[in-house]
């Protein structure tokens, strides 16, 4: 088994990060969603493109939310995994992902996430998350 890197002070704003990542973008708070990420940062789909930097981001938010057409989404991170090296962190994740609609709940997509983050002033951020999506 690799060695665990990191403290655990570290390893906790990690793991807090991939969930509020998620809690955030599920309940439509997309400001802080977006803060989840460096200035520079990269949000990359295959479905919905690659956003680089705060303004795109938040743009792509917009372009979201709309394509939910009224249904609740709900990400779940599960599995999450990380190598902590000075200011920067390498991690993946699974991603099971669901639409509600008229009570129905539907699983929309299954995969996960790899990840590059960032140390910045304290506060450890997405630098680039790309998404992958099993087939």
């Amino acid at each position: 088994m690799p060695a665990i890197t990191g403290s655990a002070e570290e390893r906790e704003q990690i793991r807090e990060l991939y969930a509020r990542y998620a809690l955030y973008i599920d309940a439509s708070k997309f400001e802080e969603w977006v803060n989840c990420f460096t200035e520079d940062g990269i949000f990359e789909s295959p479905s919905l493109g690659k956003h680089a930097g705060h303004a795109a981001l938040r743009k792509f938010c917009a372009a979201y939310k709309e394509s939910w057409a009224g249904a609740q989404v709900r990400h779940m991170i599960v599995n999450v995994s990380f190598d902590v090296h000075g200011d920067h962190a390498h991690g993946t994740c699974n991603l099971i992902y669901f639409h509600i609609k008229g009570g129905k709940t539907e699983l929309a997509a299954v995969g996960g996430y790899r990840d590059e983050l960032r140390k910045v002033n304290g506060n450890w951020q997405f630098a680039h998350r790309q998404v992958y999506v099993d087939k």
